[in-house]
């Protein structure tokens, strides 16, 4: 009997594979530009709140899964529109 290796996808590879979408020529510039700045804001140190404000400072840590989400479903749907035709 075969094993299947297991292919997991950490967040390191969703950003990679989003940064490498980002030079698709089939993505609509909008949406490219919406993905890049998500990617920027996962990548930056720089928070909006600071965490010394009690939980509204963690209030934004939060939105970095939720903000990659969004990202991979813009792709997502993009590359689905393009099967699709």
């Amino acid at each position: 009997m075969q094993m299947r290796a297991k292919k997991t996808r950490t967040p390191v590879t969703k950003v990679k594979s989003l940064v490498t979408s980002l030079f698709d020529t089939k993505v609509k510039r909008r949406r490219k530009l919406m993905v890049l700045g998500i990617i920027l804001y996962i990548v930056s140190p720089v928070d909006f709140i600071p965490d010394v404000i009690p939980m509204a400072g963690y209030a934004d840590d939060v939105l970095i899964p939720i903000l990659l989400m969004i990202a991979e479903k813009l792709m997502s749907s993009e590359d689905n529109k393009e099967h699709a035709k």
